[in-house]
């Protein structure tokens, strides 16, 4: 027995082991099944198509214009290279172009006419990233704006109910989310990797330029510096915040009966006038007609 319990053993852990190998591969897969089809299949394809594109792109570094792209990125808060945002330009040109190119070439239309509209579409598809990137850098700088006066709320009541600022970070990173909090998160990585807490702040005011996250970071390493309670200036920041973010509000609600001019001049006025005068123009066309 004492000859045979050692392979013995052995083969049965071996055995185990495979059987657990297995079953977490089994998991990984039906985990993997349970995603939708635009997530198994479409995006991995595209990403792996935009790696090889952007490794065929030549590496221009250096340029004012490729360190603006970079920085642009960087507000956007998109986690990838200047080459594949180039890559990812490209293929979404063609793309759009290609495919307007069979649409054009089903339809009964002039060869001057299709010219233009793929003339368009090609201009269209090209101008399109960059609007999509100053969008999201607008829309991440408002959301930001939004964010950060209930985070220094919380912040607050944290700290007031005594922890310290780096444990009040933390209970932020449970308690919320949204791109104010992931940016906080990386504050509380850098500080806990050995980077001086001002300096990262600092880093936090030059990724996102925000004036209301600036004016935040600046009255924390202030209150630091000269031995004032965090917690005192984030209550009166907060609350100015506050004034601050409902005052945008009301502007946007008063530019809105401007903006709703354009609509209403281009859809509704035309209908109206047809449907008010549509009668009369007609009668009167019959009268004048029949003389």
């Amino acid at each position: 027995m004492s000859v045979f319990y050692k392979p013995a053993k052995t083969a049965d852990n071996k055995r185990k082991r495979l059987n657990a190998i297995k079953k977490i591969d089994q998991v990984q897969l039906d985990e993997a099944l349970e995603k939708p089809f635009f997530q198994r299949i479409i995006v991995p394809f595209f990403t792996a198509l935009v790696k090889k594109v952007s490794n065929l792109l030549p590496k221009n570094k250096g340029s004012d214009k490729n360190r603006k792209t970079e920085k642009n990125l960087k507000l956007a808060g998109l986690n990838i290279r200047m080459n594949e945002y180039n890559a990812i330009r490209l293929i979404f040109s063609g793309g759009v172009t290609v495919a307007m190119f069979f649409v054009t070439a089903l339809l009964s239309l002039d060869f001057p006419v299709k010219f233009l509209i793929l003339l368009v579409t090609l201009l269209g598809s090209v101008i399109g990233p960059n609007i999509f990137l100053k969008l999201r850098i607008s829309g991440r700088k408002e959301d930001l704006r939004n964010q950060l006066p209930d985070v220094m709320d919380l912040l607050c009541v944290s700290m007031e109910a005594g922890l310290g600022f780096d444990a009040a970070l933390i209970k932020i990173g449970e308690r919320l989310q949204g791109v104010l909090v992931d940016e906080l998160n990386l504050v509380h990585s850098e500080i806990s990797l050995g980077k001086p807490r001002r300096d990262a702040l600092r880093s936090l005011s030059e990724r996102n330029p925000v004036d209301e996250l600036t004016t935040f970071a600046a009255s924390i390493i202030q209150a630091e510096k000269l031995g004032i309670p965090i917690k005192n200036a984030l209550v009166i920041q907060a609350q100015e915040l506050r004034i601050k973010r409902r005052q945008r509000a009301e502007e946007k609600a008063m530019k809105a009966p401007v903006k709703m001019l354009i609509p209403l001049v281009i859809f509704v006025l035309p209908v109206l006038f047809i449907v008010l005068l549509g009668p009369t123009i007609l009668q009167v066309i019959d009268q004048f007609g029949g003389i």
